[in-house]
């Protein structure tokens, strides 16, 4: 044995006490409160390099009986950190021993001897808090396990600080079981916006406005080491002045503290990694060329938290990765946009379309870039397609019609939208077409290029945005067709497909319908229901899909509030507007004002609905409600329900047989058929048989469409 590891070591008394305070510190009162609040024996305080760990403790030990040691890579070994750990607390614990080197460093020693005498006298000893800051430079096997069996162990008298920059380990997890531990983390130490403010004025030298502190506390994500080089940046700078990003202080911090401590094969990953937002092993083996990348991650990962798990993979510090980002344009500017052309490539193999369009217009692939733009359509907001497929600037591409012209009707922009179809003729434009179609008022155009659209359905192996926008505009032509009962369905399962796939404009228009035909089928319950589901999509962003005009106006007319304005004919809404939903939104009102005495909004309603409707093809059900209406009166909405037999002799009314002979026909009794003539006046609100005909032929009951299976009960909404 030397004669030096006979000794106790040397410990400089710099490293046994808080840093002074700085002037221009920022003093973290609501960080300060959390900490005094604690009753936890053991606080973690667990966050990168710079994110102000080290500041927030020595404002918080100042006022404290504290002990502090400030460890470094030099104090991996037990006996230096068990030099340093004992020295910090002598003046606190009274006769504490100064082992000699040889026995600290013996992991034997310290757990039957030193570590229990120190816990005895300690229990003994007033109050006091220890911290031990930058715990992570700390990585000796046997110095960790000494460690952990001395914090696993602590009396009640002491609080043990302890502030890595790493994932923490040891008995972490124990301790938090068993709620003897308190821990501050990286989103907990990042600065709010009046911090950063604070921070940034302070070190300007001049005031900082909101807008100016957000911006830099954006660009740094509130880390504290980087706002704080940007008000330095800011100093003897007027206001309004934009600074570099990132700034070349902040480059030069993260070369030191980073790529300076890794190894030229780990240095090599980060900078390649910062090309793209996780990081996967796979993925970084096939972008990056890395064998065994996921292992080289793994172990980054363990050694900082700059590295962030995110379940398959991680994630980079996004400051990091942005200076890694300046470091590889500046070192390899040829490697860029191969590694981005990769990343690319993968990320549209595995259906991230958003991702995969970033990196082909980072490495100059148009042809990849507009695959990935059309494929991310319909879960990608409409505005940022349209400003993509703008930005590309390219005059023929497969689909990019279509889905463009999906995009401005989602957006509320029918005139765009057709403009932007051209001469498309595929499949998709019908789909986009046929709500074009609705949009003129033109039922029979809006079924023939829906139903063109489906045609391929036998083919299609997956859920497809225009064969949903296609049956949304079939179902809501059955709507207006009089076949409310065979299309509210087909509409609910339209809108639930297309909400699961992010569709939300054919979600909520299939929605609207399906309230309508709620209400044709005398389903006030269910349509209320469908009603508040439409309201509440569209509301979560209205710039993702058109208004669904039905919808409110029922929501309005049930509760009282429709009177005095007709909302949807107003603005930039009212383009959006079909001329069947409209009308039949407006009768909805007509008949909530009628009920409250409000003659002239009634009248005002009814005539808007008849000015909607004015030389369009109605369909039965609004010319029957239109046909029914009397000069300062209310339609009378109510469902008729026919059944088979009613429907039978309705037909039968229609022609010259008197109703004996059609009971002969029937094969019924005369008695039988006069009750079925009853019910079928009763139900249609007529008097008479000429009436009971023509209002059974308004409402869709005397001739059906070509191929549609009979019901056992057919639905309409009649006025009386």
């Amino acid at each position: 044995m030397t004669t030096s590891r006979a000794r106790p070591l040397v410990v400089a008394r710099t490293r046994l006490r808080p840093p002074v305070p700085h002037p221009d510190d920022l003093r973290r009162s609501r960080l300060l409160a959390r900490l005094d609040a604690t009753r936890e024996p053991v606080i973690l305080v667990a966050a990168p390099r710079g994110a102000g760990k080290t500041v927030l403790l020595a404002q918080w030990a100042g006022s404290r009986r504290c002990a502090w040691v400030s460890l470094s890579s030099h104090d991996s070994s037990p006996a230096a950190m068990w030099s340093a750990t004992l020295e910090s607390l002598r003046p606190f614990c009274a006769a504490l021993p100064a082992p000699p080197a040889a026995r600290l460093d013996d992991q034997t020693i310290l757990l039957n001897e030193v570590i229990p005498e120190l816990l005895n006298r300690l229990a003994a000893a007033d109050p006091l808090v220890l911290v031990l800051d930058g715990l992570d430079a700390v990585d000796h096997p046997a110095t960790r396990a000494t460690l952990d069996e001395f914090v696993r162990r602590i009396p009640d008298t002491v609080r043990v600080v302890l502030a890595t920059a790493r994932p923490p380990a040891g008995p972490v997890a124990a301790l938090r079981a068993a709620g003897r531990l308190a821990e501050l983390g990286e989103d907990d130490l990042r600065l709010d916006l009046e911090e950063a403010r604070q921070l940034l004025a302070t070190l300007a030298g001049r005031p900082v406005g909101a807008a100016e502190a957000s911006a830099l506390r954006r660009d740094y994500d509130g880390w504290a080491t980087g706002v704080r080089l940007a008000g330095l940046a800011l100093r003897n700078q007027p206001a309004g002045t934009r600074l570099p990003h990132p700034l070349p202080s902040v480059e030069d911090f993260f070369r030191a503290e980073v790529l300076e401590r890794v190894t030229s094969r780990q240095r090599r990953l980060l900078l390649y990694s910062s090309v793209l937002a996780e990081l996967t092993p796979d993925c970084c083996a096939e972008v990056m060329e890395v064998p065994a990348a996921g292992q080289e991650l793994a172990a980054l990962a363990a050694s900082s938290l700059l590295l962030r798990r995110t379940g398959p993979g991680w994630q980079c510090h996004p400051v990091l990765r942005l200076v890694l980002a300046s470091v590889l344009a500046a070192e390899q500017p040829d490697k860029v946009a191969v590694l981005h052309a990769k990343a690319a490539r993968r990320l549209l193999r595995e259906g991230d379309q958003d991702a995969a369009y970033g990196h082909a217009r980072l490495a100059g692939l148009p042809d990849v870039a507009w695959r990935a733009a059309i494929g991310a359509w319909p879960a990608t907001h409409p505005r940022l397609l349209l400003a993509r497929l703008d930005d590309l600037r390219r005059d023929a591409a497969t689909g990019a019609e279509a889905v463009a012209a999906a995009a401005e009707l989602a957006g509320g922009s029918p005139a765009r939208a057709a403009g932007r179809l051209a001469d498309a003729a595929d499949r998709p434009a019908s789909a986009v077409r046929a709500w074009l179609a609705l949009q003129r008022g033109d039922l029979a155009a809006a079924r023939l290029y829906a139903t063109r659209a489906v045609a391929a359905r036998g083919v299609e192996r997956a859920w497809s945005w225009w064969l949903a926008l296609a049956d949304a505009a079939l179902g809501t032509v059955d709507v207006w067709e009089g076949h409310a009962a065979a299309a509210v369905g087909k509409l609910a399962a339209v809108a639930e497909e297309a909400d699961a796939a992010g569709y939300r404009d054919v979600a909520v228009r299939a929605l609207d319908a399906h309230t309508a035909g709620l209400l044709l089928t005398g389903e006030p319950s269910a349509a209320l229901a469908s009603a508040r589901q439409a309201v509440a999509w569209h509301e979560l962003d209205p710039a993702r899909c058109a208004a669904p005009v039905i919808t409110y106006a029922h929501l309005a007319a049930t509760s009282g509030a429709g009177h005095g304005t007709i909302p949807w004919t107003t603005g930039e809404a009212a383009e959006s507007q079909a001329p069947h939903a409209e009308a039949f939104s407006s009768l909805l009102l007509v008949q909530a004002a009628s009920a409250s005495g409000d003659t002239r909004q009634a009248r005002c309603a009814r005539a808007h609905a008849q000015a909607a409707l004015a030389g369009l093809r109605s369909g039965p059900v609004l010319a029957s409600l239109l046909a029914g209406q009397q000069p300062g009166g209310a339609p009378a909405l109510r469902p008729a329900v026919l059944s088979d037999r009613e429907r039978a002799v309705l037909r039968a009314l229609s022609g010259p047989l008197t109703l004996r002979e059609i009971a002969a026909e029937l094969n019924v009794s005369h008695n039988t058929v006069k009750a079925h003539v009853q019910s079928v006046f009763r139900k249609l609100g007529a008097h008479d048989r000429a009436a009971a005909v023509a209002r059974g032929a308004a409402a869709g009951l005397l001739a059906r469409r070509a191929g549609l299976a009979p019901c056992a009960r057919d639905v309409t909404l009649v006025s009386q």
